[in-house]
Formats: structure tokens, sequence, C-alpha cells
């Protein structure tokens, strides 16, 4: 009998190497990386929803997308905490299959059992795709950045609502409210600590 020819299994570890250099063609099938959006370590949770934006096309892209907002469903029994991300980064890469959900992801902002920071991020990177959509974008991260009271949800809000056109005064006024807090959030690029109201000088790096 001749050896198996089963590649070896790769390690969580190589894999993070991976996501850490965007070398997301080396993941063989999106569940690769897709576990990532459950990681301890929020880093990886944005890189692997990028990494779901590369290797999803088509009809998988379709399938993930689903996949994701029914992880995100008490009748799942498997919350995904990044999906969110995943939908997005998903959205982002594939313009014609996300038309068909950008005003369920939309409104995923004023759902309070899924991760409003993420679902704002998400507007960020997705903002011209969700232009038109309803309920209005703009408006919901205006309506964020007046009432929401968690200072990492508002700092994204900040950086989405630049992307989105938003009036700097609208900005600037939920700065205010967390005036010398610091933050840590991700800016496309890597997790970066800020202060209130400095992080009115950021913007992501897409």
């Amino acid at each position: 009998m001749g050896e198996s020819l089963k590649p070896p299994k790769v390690s969580r570890d190589v894999m993070k190497e991976w996501l850490e250099r965007r070398e997301f063609w080396k993941f063989e099938k999106p569940s690769m990386a897709m576990q990532f959006l459950y990681d301890a370590e929020e880093f990886y949770r944005f890189r692997g929803a990028e990494a779901l934006g590369y290797l999803c096309k088509g009809e998988t892209a379709r399938n993930f997308i689903l996949r994701l907002f029914w992880h995100l469903s008490d009748e799942s029994g498997a919350y995904c905490v990044g999906a969110p991300l995943g939908i997005a980064e998903i959205g982002r890469a594939n313009p014609d299959v996300f038309e068909g959900f950008r005003n369920k992801f939309v409104s995923l902002v004023d759902d309070w059992e899924v991760e409003r920071k993420y679902v704002v991020y998400g507007m960020g990177r997705v903002s011209y795709l969700i232009e038109d959509a309803y309920p209005n974008p703009k408006k919901k991260v205006e309506e964020v950045l007046k009432e929401d009271e968690r200072v990492e949800v508002v700092a994204y809000a900040i950086l989405t609502a630049k992307k989105l056109g938003l009036p700097d005064d609208v900005c600037v006024e939920a700065a205010e409210r967390f005036f010398g807090e610091r933050v840590k959030i991700y800016d496309g690029e890597k997790i970066v600590e800020v202060s209130f109201p400095d992080v009115l000088n950021m913007s992501y790096s897409f």
C-alpha cells in the first residue's frame, strides 16, 4: 500500500501568519478563514473577514453571506461574533451579490444582539455600496454618534461617518462626549490606540 497523499493539516498558528501577511491565497477553502471570525484576538477577526472577501466569489460568496447571517440568528445555535465583518468583506469583493443584502446588512446596526462596532466598521468598508440602502446609512451612523455610549462603537462610527460624507460637526460633537478617553480600534491595517478627540484626525487606511 502506498502512503496517503492527503495534505498535512495546517496549524492555526501557521494560518495566523498567513493572515498577518495577507497571504489569503494559501487558504484551501473559505471555511478555513471563517473560523477566525470567532478568534479571541480581535485582529484575526478582521483579517479572517478580509480573507473571506478574497476567497469567496460568485455563488460561493452568496452562500457564505447567507451562512453568516444565519450565524447571527437565534436559530443557528452557533453565534458568530465576527459575522458582520465577514459579510462586509465578501460584499465589498462581490458588489453584484451584495446588492441583494445591503438593506439587511445596514439594518443590523439596530440589532442589539449583534456586535455593533463590527456592523459600523463594515458599513465603512462597503460605504460606496450602501449609499442608497434602506434604512438610510447616514442617518443610522448619525444616530450611533449621538446615542451610543460605547467608546469603541463611537470611534468606528466617526471613521465610517467620514466615508459616508457626514458633516464634521456631527463627529466633533460625538468625540466631545468621550474627551480624554482612549480606545483601541482596527484602522484597516492594524489595531491602534487613539484618544478622544484625536480620533477625529484619523481615517481608515482603505
